[in-house]
């Protein structure tokens, strides 16, 4: 009888355990080898760049899941980018119901690129995607710091705010790729160095075991500057 107990005990824990981790809407494929095609187009969308994101490794715990990412770009004219920033590998992760949010998406990339071939160190505090979201729900905003660095000497502080994040409404997108119920996000990013300030406002729509399908950025005036399409889905 004890040996049954204590073999009920374990399989009762171990269903626990995957209704924990099942908890979080994770916006992103789990399944080891999965990569996910994107497509990015400029403002009169022409394509600028194709991003291959390959799912390395998967884990999860009690109260957690965790997928470990390559990014791969494939950019036109990218001859004389250095492949570190071509291809890096980040993590995502949910954990306690709260999906963590890459901040690739909320760098100015004309920014960004003025410091190619430069360390750069970033420093963030949490922006993350709860889950059970709402129509009309608000987010909490974030924050970051960007510092550069050349040859071990600081030359410029980036700091990055995003605000007024909010879920504007729940909608199927159909792409190459398929067909994803999706959830718009929008909000507003103010991007500060040195002396000059740039305010932009983007969309997003997330897909839950899928990731960001489709994106679209805005300039101050409101006039589309880029957006992204999810292209393709390999496993």
């Amino acid at each position: 009888m004890k040996k049954f107990i204590t073999t009920s005990l374990i399989i009762v824990a171990a269903l626990f355990t995957k209704a924990m981790a099942q908890d979080c809407s994770f916006y992103f494929p789990t399944k080891v080898g999965t990569t996910v095609v994107t497509t990015y187009y400029d403002k009169k969308g022409k394509e600028t760049s194709k991003l291959y994101q390959k799912v390395l490794d998967y884990k999860e715990g009690t109260n957690y899941q965790e997928v470990k990412v390559q990014n791969r770009t494939e950019a036109k004219n990218s001859e004389d980018v250095p492949d570190s920033l071509l291809i890096h590998e980040f993590t995502l992760r949910c954990e306690d119901g709260k999906f963590e949010v890459n901040w690739d998406s909320y760098m100015n990339s004309d920014i960004m690129n003025a410091y190619q071939g430069m360390d750069i160190e970033i420093s963030t505090n949490e922006m993350f995607i709860p889950s059970n979201l709402k129509a009309g729900q608000t987010l909490p905003d974030a924050s970051a710091t960007v510092t550069v660095r050349n040859s071990g000497i600081k030359l410029v502080s980036i700091t990055i705010n995003v605000t007024n994040r909010k879920v504007e409404k729940f909608e199927k997108v159909t792409t190459s790729a398929g067909t994803f119920d999706c959830v718009k996000i929008t909000a507003d990013t103010d991007t500060k160095v040195l002396f000059k300030k740039v305010h932009t406002s983007s969309a997003q729509w997330m897909a839950p075991g899928v990731g960001v399908v489709k994106t679209e950025n805005y300039d101050k005036k409101g006039k589309l500057e880029s957006s992204s399409v999810i292209t393709e889905i390999i496993e």
